[in-house]
């Protein structure tokens, strides 16, 4: 017993060594010791890959999915699990009473994994989804009044913890309400906004779909023959063409007597439930429309150097929620055109160019229509402060820095290597 603790502290010192995010898990594997002891420990070593690949599934599955679809996971992803395996190493072993035990650092394939996830119906395909604003009050206790970030109020969180839990999950980015907070107007300091003012701020800040409404996180006690309102009212609208994609409404259990734990816990497992079909429907229906893209001429003058040419192209690479692709089409005399596939609308990109920082210049706009933008680069005064976003406008907006939350690595994020703004 002795040594089984010893190993399991090696098991965690060995774990917390481990790079963050990292794809390799340190697992100990079990298999019966009936007398052939290298048989058992193939065994153990068996069971340990197992083990990891199952670790490595649970941690990128919403917990509603992951206990609903415990067989599903084991007969169509955990059976043939070494196929997710691409390399494993036998740390230590050793008998111990009845049994063989082996301790083997697994590293998963975190992108077939995945996809077999995603084949199993397990696990969402987010990665079109783009960015999401949660803009979701929460009642969290009878007679108190709803808890908002947008309210202003201090202390406020950024959304209900069982919201922000299964999309996190999923592996989608979530705008950080920190950064936009000073984007907030007095008019929306109330518990659930309007569809056209979540749409306003959402272009603004650059999401690709915003959430609203409301849930509550406890149960409430009703007399009897009185229903309860609703638990979950949400609704998920996509920001280019302002169109609800996604809608989720659910009834609340009824309590006439005080509540348990148990009644409490069950309340919020609703809640989750209702925010994965929320988000299914909405993976769904993002995917039928697909993102909508159009090519662009950018034709630049005013151009003194190079280096700011090339400033000016790490910005257009920088916008990734309105700019799919830059590519540089010609350069000289002051001049640069741009092929640019667009996102979203030219006035979009002529509202997003004219509020970045650009260092020592400035970027004007002095044309813009459906086919191109012409642009005109401008030195700035010594001294004079960088642009600021203009509060009467609000176009769909690049990412902040800081403006999404810190989270470990999500399968999702893994597949897709970080992009490298043209020119670079």
């Amino acid at each position: 017993m002795k040594f089984v603790v010893r190993l399991l502290m090696v098991a965690l010192l060995l774990c917390a060594a481990l790079p963050a995010g990292a794809e390799t898990f340190l697992v100990l594997g079990r298999a019966p010791l009936d007398g052939n002891e290298a048989q058992a420990k193939d065994k153990a070593v068996a069971d340990a890959l197992v083990r990891a690949v199952a670790q490595a599934a649970a941690a990128t599955l919403d917990p509603v999915t992951l206990r609903s679809n415990l067989a599903t996971l084991d007969q169509q992803v955990l059976r043939d699990a070494k196929r997710f395996i691409t390399n494993y190493s036998l740390v230590a072993s050793a008998p111990s009473g009845q049994e063989f035990l082996a301790l083997v650092s697994v590293s998963i394939d975190d992108r077939s994994l995945t996809k077999s996830l995603i084949q199993a119906a397990l696990k969402l395909p987010t990665s079109h989804l783009g960015t999401i604003l949660v803009m979701v009050s929460e009642e969290t206790a009878p007679g108190r009044p709803p808890v908002y970030w947008w309210s202003g109020l201090p202390g406020a969180p950024d959304a209900p913890a069982p919201v922000t839990k299964v999309i996190k999950k999923m592996g989608i980015r979530i705008i950080n309400p920190a950064v936009v907070k000073p984007l907030l107007t007095p008019d929306m300091h109330h518990p659930v906004l309007s569809e056209s003012q979540a749409l306003e701020f959402a272009r603004e800040v650059g999401a690709q779909v915003v959430i609203i409404g409301s849930v509550r996180t406890y149960p409430l006690v009703t007399p009897k023959h009185v229903l309860p309102p609703p638990l979950v009212q949400l609704l998920a609208i996509e920001t280019n063409q302002g169109q609800v994609v996604s809608m989720e409404e659910t009834d609340s259990p009824v309590f006439n007597t005080t509540p348990t734990p148990e009644d409490a816990g069950e309340v919020v497992d609703i809640v989750e439930s209702s925010v994965r079909r929320l988000m299914a429907n909405l993976a769904a229906r993002m995917a039928e429309v697909g993102p909508t893209t159009k090519d662009l001429a950018l034709k630049v003058s005013g151009v003194r150097s190079l280096s700011q040419l090339m400033r000016l192209e790490t910005v257009l690479g920088s916008l990734k929620d309105l700019v799919e692709k830059v590519q540089r089409v010609s350069a000289g005399a002051g001049q640069a055109e741009f092929k640019l596939t667009l996102k979203g609308s030219p006035a979009q990109l002529a509202d997003q160019l004219m509020v970045q920082d650009y260092g020592d210049f400035l970027v004007n706009v002095v044309e813009s229509d459906a086919k191109g933008l012409q642009v005109v680069i401008i030195p700035r005064q010594p001294g004079s402060a960088p642009p600021t976003r203009p509060v009467t406008s609000r176009p769909s907006g690049p990412e902040l820095p800081g403006m999404y939350k810190s989270q470990q690595p999500s399968p999702s994020e893994a597949q897709t290597p970080p992009t490298t703004p043209p020119g670079q």
